[in-house]
């Protein structure tokens, strides 16, 4: 089984092994989690100082165990914080949401569940995160909502710390219909899903995966304005929109884990015709997939992907897929 190899494991691993045995209860006090995290400022300098404008610090000094999903730098960076000033500034709310949503109460050794995708799991605050533990060639890979877990099971007196490399998205919206009606870059999907009366089917409790067609993918394919949406007949909208998700939560990491050797595959969408995945890679490691529906000249990129609802997931696209030329 291959491992992934990480800068600063080696300091997280003696930090948290340096056990004073003639005193046990003081070397308990500093090995955890919070002294790891603190210690380790090359590689977790961003959530500590997000961390530190919440009270979660005061909870992980406590005795717990805790498990703590911490995004390393270079996901901060890609996040929008590429410093940790640019932290500081941010707001307590959505620094309280971003750093409770990382953290459950015990030691989930990740390695340890089964090899399954999309395995439930709760932050503190209830909130559900989906942990996938598969093989893939040679190698063992673990996904926290899509995201690839770069380290794990990295020691501390009171629990354990899964590094990743992509700030966690935290659940905002109870289901799908509610996050497109948010967002505006979907703002002609939300009225095309009105027109064609499936805006109760998406925000029941059935789990989908919607591949979401931004607003100058719509433009692109010819609904040039909010009109003329409302001027395109029901069912042709219903048939439209029928091909664009599908039941079930699925990543885009979930494809790369699950594709074969030629790198395409098909995924079944509502109206149980196919569209075309093909993942994308940069030189040797997956980053990506594209969609092409039957009727598409070229495939559609992810412009978002894994966007969280209570109901499933967004992957928003720049194209509307399409069944017939």
């Amino acid at each position: 089984m291959k491992r992934f190899t990480y800068t600063g494991l080696l300091i997280l691993m003696l930090s948290a092994c340096t056990k004073d045995k003639d005193h046990p209860a003081a070397s308990d006090e500093i090995n955890r989690l919070t002294y790891v995290i603190d210690d380790n400022k090359f590689n977790f300098s961003s959530f500590n100082t997000a961390l530190g404008r919440t009270g979660y610090r005061a909870l992980l000094a406590k005795e717990g165990p805790y498990t703590v999903m911490i995004p390393d730098n270079n996901a901060f960076s890609k996040a929008g914080y590429a410093t940790a000033q640019q932290v500081l500034t941010e707001s307590a709310t959505v620094l309280n949401n971003m750093v409770s949503y990382h953290i459950v109460n015990g030691t989930w050794e990740l390695n340890k569940l089964p090899y399954k995708f999309n395995q439930e799991l709760s932050a503190v605050t209830g909130a559900k995160m989906f942990v996938t533990h598969w093989i893939k060639g040679a190698d063992t890979l673990l996904t926290i909502n899509g995201s690839p877990v770069l380290a794990y099971n990295l020691p501390a007196s009171n629990g354990v710390i899964q590094v990743l490399n992509t700030v966690l998205q935290p659940l905002v919206y109870a289901n799908l219909s509610a996050a497109i009606s948010a967002d505006t870059s979907l703002t002609f999907l939300n009225v095309a899903l009105q027109q064609a009366g499936l805006k109760e089917m998406i925000a029941g409790n059935t789990v989908y995966t919607f591949f979401a067609p931004s607003n100058n993918a719509f433009r692109a394919a010819g609904f040039t304005t909010i009109d003329s949406i409302h001027q395109t007949d029901a069912k042709i909208l219903k048939d439209l929109l029928l091909y664009h998700f599908f039941s079930g939560r699925k990543f885009i990491y979930d494809y790369i884990l699950t594709t074969g050797a030629t790198d395409q595959t098909e995924q079944a969408m509502q109206n149980g015709n196919n569209v075309a995945i093909t993942l994308v890679k940069e030189g040797v490691k997956y980053t990506g997939i594209t969609i092409k529906g039957a009727g598409n000249k070229v495939a559609a990129t992810v412009t978002k992907e894994n966007f969280m609802a209570g109901n499933g997931v967004l992957q928003i696209i720049d194209q509307v897929l399409k069944e017939n030329q």
